[in-house]
């Protein structure tokens, strides 16, 4: 097994069992339930791990409440299964989030709701009238969620007065009753994806098969089965040089872009259409005798979502999220983000384009902004207090001719393998956060099948490398927080740090600081590599170890989704030019170019986030 992001030049190709194009969270997935069944297996992402549509969702491991209208009781079922196994295999990325559904009355929607499940999408909407789904609609829906989540220890859903204490503070004259409920939170699904490769990784050693990760490459299917990995990018490196891979299968995992991969990967003419597997992987179940063409296999949905910075907001968000309609009855999400921050989602618009043209628009930013200000009108933001959006493409199927809305396509996942293809060629269409897990356990198993292999163990119970319960995290953040008054860091910073470590890596955090977690004595190996990281409260030892351990490259590697200080509001020139710094003592950056690194970084985030450095001039 090779740790690392390159093999150098091979002069003979490569055996391998499966390759898996993408590297985001069903990919990455997919990977470590291969590996765990003995294959040996390649990563390959045009981009970084995580870059693409894993990062642009909402981020919640959610049942899918609104998903019972359109009749998805399994997809639901499914969903809520995984939530609470998430919660217990990564407890320090994936936390209880309590939620309120703000209700105008007690009759509206039945009709309009009824009429969407049994699939007469444009009666439902003549229907929904103007005040919203009704408090009768919102507690059978509330019921239902209870239903199939049979076994959950979770507490019962209810229909309250709105008002009630702890309660989010949505405007009580418009909104006088409420649905509560629990679903999950995800902050950051990029740590997510990257632990999910790393207990891949440590699989691979165990078992001692091969396992490695090309980014920022491209790949081509020869009509031998001959698979071509070459660099995006060449930088007249050694790591660099064309790799050839013969693997026995192929999942295309690559999200929005499963289309253009396929263009990009197949021989001319080859692989002319699909047939549909795995419609409920989870239930064992196949929908077979469906064509699909090679040319559309994804129909994806714009969705952007905005970070609010208004303390008034934040106040009377309070700890829980708010699920509710905007004015035309698409649903919104208001969310705790952090202790500052407010995430605001999502719209739902037809797209396409590259899903990497995707941007945030005026238009949008207005839209969620309003739906905000009807929610809570007494502490409404305005668009200069929106400090970052974010914007990408869902991996959808390729939607009806039957006039259904873009909110009406289904959320399951597929596994559509191609004909034509000079080896078992799949890729995956659709799939969320939530159902990551069991995506790949059901893709792995009929993987497995067609290569003759039995299905020898699941991820079911196996937690990710940094889960840790609240307790534990508290107590590695103790010994971290001493370690770092041992090398000098006063008081605050240490505990400041300590936390954000824990934050980040969980049960890992002891060895991304380079001390030893287990020992109890605050110990510390490189007392410079404590000091701060920039304006961040990370310390700089953190860089060094993302770049080592977790396959990181490039500034914005680390910034966005290693470190994920993109979405620091207090994220400042002076902490990417510390960031670019280490770069540069590990020899990942030259000197000369730092500079134009760093001002590359600061134009990227103007232009796709609307963001604004702290200190920038």
């Amino acid at each position: 097994m090779t740790i690392g992001t390159a093999v150098g030049v091979e002069s003979t190709p490569i055996a391998v069992d499966v390759v898996i194009l993408g590297a985001g969270i069903n990919g990455a997935a997919l990977a470590r339930e291969l590996v765990l069944n003995g294959l040996s297996v390649v990563v390959v992402d045009a981009d970084d791990i995580a870059a693409g549509t894993t990062r642009w969702s909402t981020r919640l491991v959610h049942g899918g409440l609104r998903y019972l209208e359109y009749g998805e009781l399994t997809l639901v079922r499914e969903s809520l299964a995984e939530r609470n196994r998430l919660l217990r295999l990564a407890p320090h990325l994936v936390r209880p989030l309590g939620f309120v559904v703000p209700v105008q009355g007690w009759f509206g929607g039945l009709a309009s709701a009824a009429a969407r499940i049994l699939g007469f999408e444009a009666c439902a909407r003549r229907w929904a009238g103007e005040r919203g789904r009704g408090g009768l609609t919102v507690a059978c829906g509330l019921w239902l969620y209870d239903l199939l989540s049979t076994g959950s220890v979770w507490p019962r859903r209810c229909l309250v007065r709105g008002g009630e204490p702890g309660m989010p503070a949505v405007d009580v004259a418009r909104y006088p009753l409420a649905g509560v409920y629990d679903d999950a939170q995800m902050v950051f699904p990029e740590r997510f994806t990257v632990e999910l490769l790393v207990d891949a990784r440590t699989i691979a050693a165990e078992k001692q098969v091969f396992f490695n990760i090309f980014t920022r490459r491209t790949a081509h299917l020869e009509a031998d089965g001959r698979l071509r990995v070459a660099s995006v990018a060449a930088q007249n490196r050694a790591q660099d040089s064309e790799i050839v891979f013969v693997p026995r299968a192929i999942v295309n995992a690559t999200g929005a872009w499963v289309d253009h991969t396929l263009g990009e990967l197949l021989p001319a003419g080859g692989g002319a259409a699909g047939r549909l597997r795995s419609g409920e992987q989870q239930s064992g179940e196949h929908l077979t005798g469906q064509r699909l063409t090679r040319q559309r296999l994804i129909g994806g949905t714009k969705g952007s979502h905005l970070l609010v910075d208004h303390t008034g907001l934040r106040e009377a968000l309070g700890a829980r999220g708010v699920y509710a309609e905007a004015a035309d009855g698409r649903p919104v999400f208001v969310l705790p983000f952090g202790a500052r921050l407010v995430l605001v989602g999502t719209t739902d618009i037809p797209f396409a384009g590259d899903p990497s043209t995707a941007r945030t628009d005026a238009d949008e930013i207005d839209y969620l902004v309003a739906a905000v200000r009807l929610l809570f009108p007494a502490a409404a933001p305005s668009r200069g207090d929106v400090v970052q959006h974010y914007c990408g493409v869902r991996p959808l199927p390729a939607r009806r001719a039957d006039g259904s809305t873009p909110a009406g396509i289904t959320r399951r996942h597929m596994l559509v393998r191609l004909d034509g293809a000079p080896l078992p060629l799949w890729s995956i269409v659709g799939g969320k956060l939530t159902t990551c897990r069991s995506l790949a356990e059901g893709a792995a198993a009929e993987v497995l099948a067609v290569l003759g292999l039995p299905v020898a163990a699941t991820s079911r119970t196996r937690p990710l490398p940094g889960a840790c319960s609240l307790r534990e995290g508290e107590e590695l953040a103790e010994r971290c927080a001493a370690s770092g008054l041992v090398a000098g860091v006063p008081d605050a910073a240490a505990r400041a740090m300590a936390q954000a470590v824990v934050g980040l890596f969980g049960a890992r955090a002891g060895a991304a600081v380079g001390i030893d977690a287990t020992r109890s004595d605050a110990g510390v190996a490189d007392r410079e590599a404590f000091q701060p990281l920039g304006d961040s409260p990370l310390p700089r030892r953190v860089v060094r170890f993302c770049l080592d351990q977790e396959w990181a490259e490039t500034l914005a590697d680390i910034v966005e989704r290693r470190l994920l200080l993109a979405f620091d509001p207090e994220l400042s020139m002076a902490t990417l030019r510390a960031v670019a710094a280490e770069l540069v003592r590990a020899g990942r950056l030259s000197a000369e170019r730092s500079d134009s690194e760093v001002a590359s970084f600061v134009e990227m985030m103007a232009e796709r986030y609307g963001k604004r450095l702290q200190d920038q001039n």
